[in-house]
């Protein structure tokens, strides 16, 4: 950040100051300030005063001390005054004016101080010029005073515009507790946080800390909301880099943060090469994980994305948004339904994609216990179609977006989803394209979630209703989610279903009340927290892996591969044949049966505890 030329021109001037001060100084010191100067060494200083502000500006010009606002003042006004002083000693030998050899040490000594000195006060006293001057700043504290947390307060104190004013610190660093940082005090850590926000007038807490341990928010949600103070963050995790500080902004926290997990490290190489220069084909392209597959695939380099969904509505506000990130020109937005194997086999002979995600499902597990032969029509029918359509136009991979839900399913969501990675898996077998599924939990903010639910309650004021207290789910972020779908697609090989590590399940209540303590309200008191009961075909908590599943780690510490087993191979086939002729005549006896058989443990009644049901 530049200074103005109005802001150049008063730092020069206190630095003329501070040189003229520590001249007449300096004089004093080395010959007494009781008696007077002698007239030699008077008529000495003055001249040594003149060359001295003439000399000191010049340098600090290129020092570069006039340029930037504050950054690294302290090395840059050493160096000017080591080299003022420097200049000192040389002046007095090419003029012969007999100045003793210690009073330019003393004299750069003092130039240091005096220029420090100055310019704090000055930095105060224009902040709270301009704190008064804009009807008061919002006192600002801020947790962490490591280099972004005192980049932070730089730019907070140099750009009143900003509306905040830094007060302090806060950083559990035992080390930096009493001292300063930027001429403001370290309160303490987390165990000093109310009392340091009532001692320092704060009315915002900053978060500067690259990585915060989510646990550890709550606990500064819940001490804001006590003392009535305003909780953000600064920046994100990628941006709280040295060489990225510019690019961070003061954000609201979010569900994520309270989420966060250490961010996802990707084979770039990997990924780029089978996605760079070429087509891809989204199925449910205009849903929360297709509209994000969508456009992490056109940054790495695709040729063409083509977005397929029957959501005619959300493909036209898809394409609008892609309009906006200039990425619609290497879109083909696509309606139409993945049960209609004759218009997928169309697009596919038009586009010739090379790689197929199949992200398009009904995922909502009571409504689908409502509509049965649907979901196993969209879900199952519909994978086979697309993977038939992929195999017979030479698509090179397909994979399949499966769930959690998919494992030791209830309900017939997670029934259909596991018949559609038992397709996947069979066929890829055989034949030209590698076939593999992606299975993995919850992702934070996707259509028909949890968490929009739950910002709705809260915005109606409540109460928030959760099934159960026990109720337990795994989460991601949606681009954390799929940037190791992309990765695991990536490694396919043939009949693979891949697993994303999750991390920890999470408590829905826990959920809901962080979404709660996030609105600045309390949980409990402000909103109410109901309980309704597990809905049909609802599980406790979800599993990632079936027991008789081959579970082996990758080369990514996050994904897993199961292999499947061979009795499933050979069962799969003629009762997959029984179950699309079911469908197609709209026999729901027929296809309740032949799921039960497809997959053992769909109808029973799950983890749900006894009484509950």
């Amino acid at each position: 950040m530049r200074l103005t030329k109005v802001q150049r021109a008063v730092k020069a001037a206190l630095d003329l100051l501070s040189v003229w001060a520590a001249v007449a100084v300096s004089f004093r010191l080395r010959f007494g300030f009781i008696r007077a100067l002698p007239d030699y060494y008077r008529q000495n200083q003055w001249l040594y005063m003149a060359a001295m502000g003439t000399i000191f500006l010049g340098l600090g010009i290129l020092c570069g001390i006039y340029r930037e606002k504050e950054q690294l003042q302290t090395p840059r006004c050493a160096a000017a005054s080591a080299l003022c002083a420097l200049a000192a000693l040389l002046l007095d030998r090419a003029l012969g004016l007999g100045i003793p050899f210690e009073l330019p040490l003393i004299f750069g000594l003092l130039l240091f101080i005096f220029l420090l000195a100055l310019r704090g006060l000055w930095g105060e006293a224009y902040r709270e010029w301009m704190r008064r001057r804009k009807g008061g700043l919002r006192r600002a504290l801020i947790y962490g005073a490591g280099e972004a947390g005192t980049y932070l307060a730089r730019r907070l104190a140099e750009d009143p515009k900003q509306g905040l004013l830094p007060v302090g610190f806060l950083d559990d660093g035992e080390s930096l507790a009493g001292k300063k940082r930027q001429g403001l005090p370290v309160w303490g850590g987390i165990g000093q946080l109310e009392r340091s926000i009532r001692r320092s007038g704060a009315e915002e807490l900053i978060i500067a800390i690259e990585k915060f341990p989510s646990e550890r928010i709550g606990d500064v949600l819940a001490a804001c909301r006590r003392t009535g103070c305003r909780a953000r963050r600064f920046g994100a995790l990628q941006e709280l880099q040295s060489d990225r500080l510019g690019e961070a902004r003061i954000e609201e926290i979010r569900l994520e943060d309270l989420l966060r997990r250490e961010p996802v490290q990707l084979d770039m190489e990997r990924v780029q090469k089978m996605l760079s220069g070429r087509c891809v084909m989204v199925t449910g392209g205009a849903g929360s994980i297709g509209s994000e597959i969508c456009r992490q695939a056109l940054r790495f380099g695709a040729r063409r994305v083509v977005v397929f969904d029957i959501h005619e509505n959300g493909l036209f506000y898809l394409g609008q948004g892609l309009e906006k990130e200039g990425l619609l020109k290497r879109c083909r937005l696509k309606v139409g339904s993945v049960r209609d194997e004759a218009c997928l086999r169309q697009v596919m002979e038009e586009e010739h994609p090379d790689v197929v995600f199949h992200a398009a499902a009904h995922k909502h597990v009571p409504l689908m216990e409502q509509n049965p032969l649907e979901a196993v029509k969209n879900n199952v029918l519909g994978t086979l179609c697309c993977a038939r359509a992929a195999d017979a136009c030479g698509v090179s991979r397909f994979v399949l977006i499966s769930t959690d839900k998919a494992v030791n399913p209830p309900n017939i969501m997670g029934a259909s989803k596991r018949i559609a990675e038992l397709c996947i898996q069979n066929m890829g077998s055989g034949g030209g394209c590698v076939f593999s599924a992606v299975r993995f939990g919850n992702v934070l903010g996707s259509a028909g979630s949890v968490v929009p639910s739950f910002a709705r309650q809260i915005e109606e004021g409540g109460p928030v209703t959760v099934t159960h207290p026990e109720m337990r789910r795994y989460f991601m972020t949606i681009p954390e989610a799929v940037q190791l779908v992309l990765e695991a697609g990536s490694m396919a090989k043939g009949a693979e279903i891949f697993v994303l590590d999750m991390g920890d399940p999470v408590k829905i209540c826990d959920l809901a009340r962080d979404m709660i303590r996030l609105a600045g309200l309390r949980p409990d008191e402000d909103i109410k927290i109901v309980y309704t009961g597990p809905r049909p075909g609802e599980k406790l908590f979800e599993e990632i892996c079936l027991k008789e599943e081959d579970v082996r780690r990758t080369e990514n510490r996050k994904i897993f591969i199961n292999r499947p087993s061979r009795q499933e191979e050979g069962q799969f086939a003629p009762e997959l044949e029984l179950l699309e002729r079911a469908a197609g005549e709209d026999d729901l006896a027929l296809v309740l049966r032949q799921v039960k058989k497809l997959v053992p443990t769909f109808g029973e009644q799950g983890n749900i505890p006894p009484g509950q049901a």
